[in-house]
């Protein structure tokens, strides 16, 4: 199959820096993140490809991004809520759940804590069909700081690209989330 012409969201996608918001500096911003942790990470992010391998079924999701900055491996049952709770303990918690209307679709919703209070985080990746019949992946990922009310969408445009060793998924990673 051409890698241009995929018919679900699973496989390997790279950041499309020409198109779209590809940057996170807003994303940050309403994280709380200081000015200057937000410009290594902008620099960071022109250097380092952002990629994501995406694996979904009706009953799970596994996804592993790579970064400057990230380099991690999850995987969610659909339609339930996880809990982990953070280095620090106590209440330091995130929660997220998994929803899809098939494999061309997955939204993952987050309430995590952040630098200045609470975030809750909204990442929709939806497999669009352009023109000619090529696909891409469409991010739309948006912020609201709990405490201040501050919201940030951005939407990034990731293009399919073919699995290397660096993106492949860990199989002997306890990537798992247990469902409470």
């Amino acid at each position: 199959m051409m890698l241009d012409a995929r018919t679900s969201l699973n496989g390997v996608w790279r950041l499309d820096k020409s198109r779209g918001e590809p940057s996170m500096k807003g994303y940050l911003e309403v994280m709380g993140v200081t000015a200057m942790a937000i410009e290594a990470h902008e620099k960071g992010e022109k250097d380092v490809e952002t990629r994501n391998n995406i694996e979904l079924s009706g009953s799970k999701l596994r996804i592993k991004k790579t970064s400057r900055v990230n380099n991690l491996q999850e995987e969610f049952p659909i339609g339930q809520e996880i809990i982990k709770t953070l280095m620090g303990g106590g209440d330091r918690q995130k929660v997220t759940r998994v929803d899809s209307e098939g494999l061309h679709h997955v939204k993952i919703t987050t309430q995590m804590p952040t630098m200045n209070g609470k975030a809750e985080v909204v990442d929709i990746k939806t497999l669009v069909t352009e023109d000619g019949g090529k696909t891409v992946l469409r991010q739309d990922l948006t912020i609201r700081n709990v405490d201040t009310g501050q919201t940030k969408t951005t939407q990034r445009w990731f293009v399919p690209e073919a699995l290397t060793e660096e993106i492949a998924f860990d199989e002997n990673v306890d990537d798992s989330a247990d469902a409470t």
